[in-house]
């Protein structure tokens, strides 16, 4: 555990999340502080990006706790068939409330204006109108 110990950028109840470089690539380790278990995500995955930003916000730190607990508990149980069911419902629940709303009307003629307005704008540049300053 010492040998880690320079990798460890958080600590979370029993767990710790280390950030090591392996072979040229950077990794996000979070591991129970025994080191019986962990789990790893490279730098190119977007759990990667997502740890790291609530290791760095101190407002993310006790939803992280409490994703890395349910993350061992889950990797440690062997939850019955009807748990799975509510499980998965839960979490189409949660896509559903994540997805993007589409927008309104009146937000799409808003940004078709503002469209318009920076084409004309760059058009209006281009064609050499740009800014004039009057001496006075």
């Amino acid at each position: 555990m010492k040998k880690e110990e320079k990798y460890v950028i958080a600590r979370f109840g029993n767990f710790v999340v280390l950030k090591k470089n392996m072979a040229g690539m950077d990794f996000i380790t979070v591991r129970a502080s025994s080191g019986f278990w962990h789990v790893r995500y490279r730098e190119d995955s977007q759990m990667y990006g997502n740890i790291l930003m609530m290791v760095r916000n101190k407002d993310f730190h006790k939803y992280l706790e409490n994703w890395i607990t349910s993350l061992y508990v889950m990797a440690q149980a062997m939850p019955d068939l009807e748990f799975y069911g509510d499980f998965l419902k839960a979490y189409h629940s949660m896509q559903g409330r994540m997805m993007p709303k589409d927008a309104t009307e009146e937000e799409d003629k808003a940004a078709l204006e503002e469209v318009r307005s920076i084409y004309e704008m760059e058009e209006g540049l281009s064609k050499g109108g740009g800014c004039a300053v009057e001496n006075g």
